[in-house]
């Protein structure tokens, strides 16, 4: 019996179906940051792909990054799915963790204070 494409192109086809369709499309989210010294605040949506982002990358050119350096006390969930999970580290110290249920984090470990961090170093890995 002799194998072509044609031939194989229906068993392709029922495979790629049958995969589940969280495994082909990624959630989007968008997290914003806050530096309540400066008023600055800004929001940017990303892939929860359950890769590590820079925040540097995600925020440098935002209002949070003024200065080539971003500074920031808190991080907020503004869009995203029931079963998201995200984690920042701020050179490999976790310093924030978002889900659903808890939309809001202290970056600067004070709750009595509004102390902006530098977040050049900083990571983010979210994933739904």
């Amino acid at each position: 019996m002799k194998f072509t494409f044609a031939t194989l192109l229906p068993f392709m086809a029922v495979l790629a179906a049958a995969s589940p369709l969280e495994a082909r499309q990624w959630s989007q989210v968008t997290v914003a940051l806050s530096n309540d010294q400066s008023g600055a605040y800004s929001g940017v949506a990303f892939l929860a792909d359950d890769t590590e982002k820079s925040i540097l990358s995600l925020f440098g050119s935002t209002s949070v990054g003024a200065g080539g350096t971003v500074k920031a006390n808190a991080a907020q969930l503004t869009a995203f799915p029931q079963s998201i999970n995200c984690v920042i580290k701020n050179n490999g110290a976790i310093i924030g963790t978002l889900t659903a249920q808890h939309t809001y984090a202290d970056l600067d470990g004070n709750p009595n204070a509004a102390v902006p961090i530098n977040l050049n170093n900083a990571k983010i890995r979210c994933h739904a």
